[in-house]
């Protein structure tokens, strides 16, 4: 193998091919995804958790977050401070992007930050930008020249297979993945609006009693099991739906514990309440 397939100098974004760009994407984002399983699934809650939205192990946002550092002059990938700094703060703002995309695309805040001293809305903390200025020198420096003597090493053939490869079951597993977003949205929805025709149907009644979605269910089902014949079947179908499992939503709630929504906060809070008698 020629000395310099072994360790290739960083260059920035816009000299790369397409596909050896979208295959560092990808290693860009199996690499945090395996960052977020270790340090938030593994350490922090002693246990394995999926902690990307997609179901194979990738976390997209740290791959647009390694690219966009990419796109700095070579003057500045090739220095330290500056390029401290700079990835501090381009990935700050992909985080705080994302954050609000999500949000205005799904009505919730799938992470936040709002228990940090220092946070802005709660989608981004200085802790946070730290080690974005962190990662992008441990990236720039030591990751990236490995993952191009790699790619160069695949040559040109294998990198074309191997990017349409993955391609493929990306898109098939995004499309999976945004099913399941809307299904969740729509679940959520749900929930928001049979907790308020429950008030508005029966608040004036003495039995009806409860502050939140879970205690008024409670209440409505033991209702019924009393006198069945004042409630519709149609009605008792859907109670028992509400009822039901909710794997879905469930599990975005476990790969995203501090998921907040203004509009779906009954139902999140019923949710979890239903996942801690499920531990239990």
């Amino acid at each position: 193998m020629p000395q310099e397939v072994l360790f290739m100098e960083v260059m920035p974004l816009y000299y790369m091919p397409v596909k050896e760009i979208f295959l560092v994407f990808i290693i860009f984002s199996v690499i945090g995804w395996c960052s977020e399983v270790l340090f938030v699934g593994i350490f922090s809650e002693h246990k394995f958790v999926n902690r990307g939205f997609l179901y194979g192990p990738l976390c997209p946002i740290y791959g647009f977050g390694g690219l966009v550092i990419l796109l700095l002059p070579k003057q500045i990938l090739d220095s330290w401070i500056p390029l401290f700094f700079s990835s501090m703060i381009l990935c700050t703002a992909v985080e705080y992007f994302v954050s609000w995309l999500l949000e205005k695309l799904f009505h919730t805040l799938w992470w936040d930050y709002s228990d940090h001293k220092i946070n802005l809305n709660g989608r981004i903390c200085l802790e946070n930008s730290i080690l974005f200025g962190v990662m992008g020198l441990l990236v720039v420096h030591f990751v990236q020249p490995h993952i191009l003597s790699l790619l160069a090493w695949l040559g040109d053939f294998w990198m074309t297979v191997s990017s349409e490869m993955i391609a493929a079951t990306m898109a098939i597993d995004l499309m999976i993945t945004l099913r399941r977003l809307v299904d969740f949205n729509a679940t959520m929805v749900k929930l928001r609006e049979f907790g308020d025709s429950l008030r508005e149907r029966y608040e004036n009644e003495e039995w009806f009693h409860g502050e939140t979605l879970g205690e008024m269910l409670a209440a409505v089902k033991a209702r019924s099991e009393q006198e069945k014949s004042k409630f519709s079947r149609s009605f008792l179908e859907r109670l028992e739906k509400i009822q039901g499992t909710h794997k879905n939503e469930e599990g975005f709630l476990a790969r995203f514990p501090t998921l907040k929504s203004r509009q779906y906060k009954d139902g999140l809070a019923y949710l979890r309440q239903r996942m801690k008698e499920h531990k239990k």
